[in-house]
């Protein structure tokens, strides 16, 4: 698997200031080295939404003597010596942010003698995408303007553009410009606005900044933010002219298949204009509107189509140009649903966790199953989690164990988390994320020679279906209730309590996950397509290894998916249908309903009464498969442990995490007397344990009767239980 670094690098003690990185250096290198470090996010080359020149000099600008000094670098040099060493650096394209800082100039208008950080007074000017497109400033750096457009920026009006950052801006239904809030350094002079991807002005903006990443040797492209423009969504955008022209395009071509709502029936097409449409409406938010979710389809498919185009380009620029492959990866943040129709465009899923918390099983399961066989590098969020938190007592020399459960947590679960190198800390927290260097070497070196125990391939027996055609509408629209982090003693049992409480929408595919984790339960998360914008590959072939499969609440279903599930249980595997089953054609649960080996699960209104129902015919039915068990002998800390399986070639897997954390002793304190119980594979050989620090934990072992039976004396914070087989 991947060892990510999210790989910022920002300053201890500042502001984490975006768009433009620190400086590499040698020492960082070495680091890197020490880390095991494969893989680089949020790495390098930042500057491209200040300016294409700033870009330039950040990959090939020269140096001031005093920073050669020190071994620092450009960005080019840098991933030149990462190269070397195997490690992938990921060019990060901040494509939703058009920034415009405060300056001082020299009087020859040939140097920066202040620039974002204003030493006193006010600044006269201002420096960014707007003075790049008019070619102010055009001697500050070794390239300008004419370099990169001979004739200038063309809009798609046929209008010269003179203010970059005003003309890709993303812009709300009453025509003010998105801000871009959650990077903007409060109390801090600066601006940058949300742009529109839409718009074909920023797109070739966009591909300039990619062939200048390309050309500076990037092992790939990270594109952040990948769901612009439905990111400005929540603050009423995007309505710029290319939004409400494609909107105008998507209708008619809609009216043209047959397919457009009659809700447009008294409404002239060819002059439609939406934003216009909702102010005379007097509505006071688009989604408001009858037409909203027409709207949100549109970008859906515009996100889609645009981030695909950019994908198509990186690549082809970098066969074309330098003979080579590259990886393409984007922002897919909590890989929401808006993501996964272009998820099979791309290399490697990096993504933000929405609320960075311990005890997320469910998450990583559901994660490492949209992201099918890729990789999957995790970065910490600060917002909405226990990051500040966690920082804080990592500075005061406490924490460790449970920073030791943050990195190790995602890997059990088939995922990996970034350690934070320089990790970003929002924009209000003067800081940034380094965690202690002894510990972070502790577990990447543990991760690096163990290598061959983690696996996408859990070997589980259960499988639960994300229906996309069932879901997608549901999250957009879903209401967060209680949305909000129950805090305790210690950090690691911060919950949020939006899926438990009974105001919040009703999303049953997460509530059975959730349940099914808690139950320490192994299984597997697939994802099935809608056959629209994303193409249904389902087979039954796929499924030979599952004796379950649940269906949460999967109200719509293709026909290639519904034949497939039929055949599946027609050949002796067992099928949960809980709620509402393929209501999109009610002949397929009808037809189960004679099929044995199909089981059905009322979900009541009451989230607690539903998943009470469902609980009790799952156990029922797990009872034959019994795939792992643990039993702690304190009942009351059953749930402190965390388990979940790895098949990889001849090593089968077993992880046991320890959430036994103690505030008061700062550590995770051994749980006593741990009975791990769980099939094993036909040719298993031998078995051993292993602990984080490499030694073997005093437990007794037995195999009998395709069991394995496995009791730890005192279970320590990580627990790997290696089968090997013939």
């Amino acid at each position: 698997m991947e060892r990510g670094i999210y790989f910022d690098g920002w300053y201890r003690d500042n502001h984490c200031y975006h768009p433009s990185l620190p400086f590499r250096s040698m020492q960082m290198v070495e680091d890197l080295e020490k880390y095991k470090a494969t893989i680089l996010v949020w790495s390098a080359m930042g500057g491209g939404s200040i300016s294409l020149p700033y870009l330039e000099n950040e990959a090939f600008g020269e140096l001031d003597p005093r920073l050669r000094f020190y071994g620092y670098m450009n960005d080019s040099e840098f991933i030149r010596e990462c190269n070397k060493r195997g490690i992938k650096v990921m060019g990060i394209v901040f494509e939703v942010q058009g920034w415009e800082f405060p300056i001082v100039v020299s009087e020859d208008g040939k140097s920066m003698r202040q620039f974002n950080v204003i030493r006193e007074g006010e600044a006269e000017d201002y420096y960014g995408l707007n003075e790049f497109s008019a070619g102010k400033f055009d001697g500050l750096f070794r390239t300008s303007l004419k370099d990169y457009y001979p004739d200038g920026i063309i809009n798609s009006d046929g209008e010269k553009v003179t203010a970059l950052q005003e003309e890709v801006a993303a812009r709300t239904f009453r025509g003010e410009p998105v801000h871009a809030q959650w990077v903007e350094v409060k109390g801090h002079s600066k601006t940058c606005y949300q742009t529109c991807r839409n718009n074909p002005v920023w797109r070739d903006y966009l591909k300039q900044i990619i062939k200048l990443q390309i050309d500076a040797g990037v092992a790939g492209i990270q594109l952040d933010e990948a769901e612009l423009p439905i990111t400005s969504m929540g603050a009423g955008g995007c309505f710029c002219k290319d939004c409400k022209k494609q909107f105008r395009a998507y209708l008619k071509e809609k009216k043209e298949n047959g397919t457009l709502s009659s809700l447009y029936d008294d409404i002239d097409l060819e002059q439609f204009d939406y934003q216009d449409y909702l102010l005379k409406q007097g509505v006071g938010h688009p989604n408001e509107s009858p037409m909203f979710r027409d709207y949100y389809e549109f970008q859906l498919r515009a996100v889609k189509k645009h981030f695909t185009e950019l994908v198509d380009f990186a690549r082809d620029y970098a066969r074309r140009t330098q003979d080579r492959e590259i990886l393409v990866s984007g922002n897919f943040f909590n890989c929401m649903p808006v993501y996964y129709p272009f998820e099979n465009t791309v290399d490697v899923i990096i993504t933000e966790m929405e609320k960075t918390l311990f005890r997320q099983p469910h998450w990583y399961r559901y994660i490492s199953g949209y992201s099918n066989s890729k990789p999957v590098i995790v970065a910490e969020n600060p917002y909405g989690g226990i990051v500040p938190q966690l920082l804080e007592m990592l500075n005061k020399g406490k924490g460790y164990d449970l920073y030791r459960l943050l990195l190790l947590e995602a890997s059990v679960y088939g995922c990996n988390m970034s350690v934070p190198y320089g990790g970003w800390m929002g924009n209000t927290i003067k800081d940034a994320f380094y965690p202690p260097r002894d510990v972070t070497e502790q577990v990447q070196n543990f991760l690096y020679h163990n290598d061959a125990w983690y696996s996408k391939d859990s070997g589980a027996k259960i499988m639960v279906a994300y229906s996309f055609p069932s879901y997608y509408w549901r999250e957009v629209t879903k209401s967060g209730g209680a949305n909000e982090l129950v805090e305790d003693e210690s950090i690691l049992f911060y919950q949020s309590v939006d899926m438990d409480s009974e105001e919040a929408s009703r999303l049953p595919f997460w509530e059975i996950i959730k349940v099914m984790s808690e139950k320490q339960i192994v299984y597997d998360v697939r994802m099935f397509g809608d056959e629209d914008v994303r193409p249904d590959t389902v087979s039954a072939d796929d499924w030979k290894q599952y004796e379950m499969i649940i269906l949460p609440e999967c109200d719509v279903l293709t026909k290639n998916q519904m034949d497939e599930l039929e055949r599946y249980a027609q050949g002796g595997g067992k099928l949960l249908l809980f709620g509402r089953t393929a209501e999109n054609c009610p002949a397929f649960a009808e037809r189960l309903l004679s099929c044995d080996n199909a089981i059905f699960c009322d979900n009541p209104e009451s989230r607690r009464e539903a998943m009470k129902k469902f609980g009790q015919v799952f156990d029922e039915m797990n009872e034959r498969i019994a795939q792992v068990q643990v039993t702690v002998e304190d009942a009351e800390k059953q749930g402190f442990v965390g388990v979940h399986s790895h098949k990889n070639g001849s090593f089968f897997t077993i992880h046991l995490l320890n959430y036994n954390y103690d505030s008061k002793e700062d550590k995770v304190l051994p749980l006593a007397n741990v009975h791990l119980s769980a099939r094993l594979p036909e040719n298993a050989k031998t078995v051993r344990c292993t602990s984080l620090d490499g030694s073997e934990p005093e437990s007794n072992i037995s195999m009998q009767e395709g069991r394995l039976d496995v009791l730890l004396r005192e279970m320590p914070l990580y627990v790997v239980v290696e089968v090997q087989c013939a």
